[in-house]
């Protein structure tokens, strides 16, 4: 999984005269700096980054993201999703669909690392999945055969679906299992490994060489 964006300098952005420059993530510090360096971000004149645009493989992600999202953030979450299996990453696309903890790059953090909190039913695509489910798997009452003509399993799922709050997603039924949300980042302490925005050093000022005049005698 990639998560690339496009980084422009506030200030550059500002006075009309953007420069942009991708960065995939996750990146190493020497990426960032590079690609700070090339936009003109150089900690002194121009501090702010801007980000223009995002690119990912996992729908719906760039929509829960900002242009004012911290680069280390965006980093971290690229860390975690890189690490992803891929039926995390499945759970993970939906749960961002379903909308409860995706505001942004900190609370995206936080939903990889608590995925367990939530069931995911690829299998179900439709409410009249999901009635059928209840009722044929997980038996929510006995209905005997010849009720089944009659049954509105449709109108049963999505009755069922309101109670739990539920979301019909593309990778399938989710749903919170009741299991308690963990804020593992506290939107302040980013891990070092995850570290990127350093200003880049700047460039060496040439050494003149002074050749001394011959002395006149």
């Amino acid at each position: 999984m990639e998560l690339v964006v496009y980084v422009s300098s506030l200030g550059r952005y500002a006075e009309g005269r953007p420069l942009i420059e991708p960065l995939s993530l996750p990146a190493t510090v020497e990426a960032a700096q590079s690609c700070l360096r090339h936009i003109g971000v150089d900690g002194k004149r121009y501090q702010e980054i801007h980000i223009t645009e995002y690119t990912s493989s996992i729908p719906g992600l760039s929509a829960c993201l900002s242009e004012h999202e911290n680069l280390d953030e965006l980093n971290y979450l690229a860390g975690l999703l890189l690490d992803m299996e891929p039926d995390e990453l499945e759970k993970f696309t939906a749960a961002i669909r379903h909308g409860e903890y995706a505001g942004g790059a900190w609370e995206l953090i936080n939903l990889a690392q608590n995925l367990d909190c939530y069931e995911l039913l690829p299998q179900v695509k439709s409410y009249l999945d999901y009635g059928l489910y209840l009722l044929d798997d997980m038996r929510d009452f006995t209905l005997p055969q010849e009720a089944r003509h009659y049954f509105d399993f449709a109108e049963y799922g999505e009755c069922a679906a309101i109670n739990d709050g539920g979301e019909l997603t593309p990778q399938g039924y989710i749903y919170h299992n009741g299991s308690p949300f963990t804020t593992y980042y506290d939107g302040k302490t980013i891990p070092e490994q995850y570290r990127i925005f350093i200003y880049p050093a700047p460039p060496r000022e040439r050494k003149k060489h002074h050749t001394e005049k011959p002395r006149v005698r």
